[in-house]
């Protein structure tokens, strides 16, 4: 079975890797497409959904691919997952950040990712992240999407 450090791994790796700049939609970072209309999203990591083509659809999809994918980094059997999600919600009021050197307005994203595994452990781990709204002028796209 899945020790607790395993699971406490998976999900921090999932939160670093899930808001890195390599998570992208048509090649900019993902997150910033999310800014103006994103209040609160809740994600069910264990199913695959989201509708296709939205920002929204893409976080999801994104969200439930990576952390799968560092469930099987971290040798943790999905079977032993009970129920994991992933929250995110913008912060109130906005904050001074800096985009590629460029100061922007924007949120302090937070998200939190949990688990409880089929013992009844539960698990839960936090990463808070600038996020300005999309703007082509100033950020870089990604040589993947070319």
């Amino acid at each position: 079975m899945a020790t607790r450090r395993a699971i406490r791994a998976a999900l921090r790796n999932f939160l670093g890797t899930y808001t890195s700049r390599n998570t992208d939609y048509e090649g900019y970072w993902l997150f910033g497409f999310l800014d103006g209309g994103l209040i609160e999203l809740e994600v069910d990591l264990l199913q695959r959904s989201g509708e296709p083509d939205s920002p929204t659809g893409h976080a999801v999809r994104a969200a439930t691919a990576k952390f799968e994918d560092q469930l099987r980094k971290a040798g943790v059997a999905r079977a032993h997952v009970a129920k994991a999600w992933l929250a995110i919600r913008k912060r109130p009021g906005r904050v001074q950040g800096s985009i590629n050197g460029h100061p922007r307005l924007g949120h302090d994203v937070c998200f939190l990712a949990g688990a409880v595994m089929d013992s009844g452990l539960r698990f839960e781990c936090e990463e808070v992240v600038f996020v300005a709204p999309h703007d082509a002028g100033l950020e870089r796209r990604s040589g993947r999407a070319l």
